[in-house]
């Protein structure tokens, strides 16, 4: 796991960032400083190998997962918190924010050259094997495609809005979680760090994987 420290950051993107896809680029505005206490996270994605130990039988798909070493995919968020806390010591799936504050490593976030850090459309039709391309500056890999990323928090459209400061983790009730990331199908605009997505915890399909994060 990488250490990652307290500290603030800003998340979201800036006002005159291009906008990555219109109907949903409210949703990342606007870009408000927030403070992060220090936390673990993976360096990179869970594995299938890495998954299959604590469940041997979750399926793989047999085009998008096949490799041990491919980020594990068609997991729940349930799935995804219930992997997390198995783990010794106990692990927990990183809030929105902290996300965000890993993928971006003390950057903007925009990582160049792009192909150099992230599989998407242009360079793969399938996740890859974890931590082929350049690590991030806290020496995260994979934050940009391969797969998406569960996060811990329910889906708010307008939650920046209220421009919560310190530790925000995302609204108290709803229906729908946050991914972050982008995915190996998906072209450069659609895997930025700031892009959010969202679906019912139960959702699951070859596109959705996690990794865990640690309190200090």
């Amino acid at each position: 796991m990488a250490y990652i420290p307290a500290g603030e950051f800003l998340m979201g993107s800036a006002a005159d960032d291009p906008i990555v896809y219109p109907w949903i680029a409210g949703d990342e505005q606007p870009q408000h400083p927030v403070n992060v206490d220090a936390f673990y996270i993976d360096l990179h994605e869970v594995t299938n190998l890495e998954y299959e130990r604590v469940k041997p039988d979750h399926p793989r798909h047999p085009l998008y997962s096949a490799c041990d070493d491919c980020p594990v995919d068609n997991v729940s968020w349930f799935e995804a918190r219930d992997y997390c806390a198995a783990q010794k010591p106990p692990k927990r799936l990183p809030t929105e924010a902290e996300w965000e504050k890993a993928a971006k490593g003390g950057t903007d976030g925009h990582f160049e050259p792009f192909d150099d850090y992230a599989w998407y459309a242009k360079n793969t039709h399938a996740p890859q094997p974890v931590a082929l391309k350049r690590a991030n500056p806290y020496g995260l890999f994979d934050v940009l495609g391969n797969v998406r990323e569960w996060t811990s928090d329910w889906f708010d459209p307008h939650y920046y809005a209220l421009r919560v400061h310190d530790n925000p983790k995302g609204p108290d009730t709803g229906i729908r979680r946050v991914e972050r990331g982008g995915a190996f199908f998906l072209p450069k605009r659609g895997v930025t760090l700031t892009i959010r997505y969202n679906h019912p915890p139960d959702f699951q399909l070859y596109f959705l994987g996690f990794r865990c994060a640690q309190d200090v």
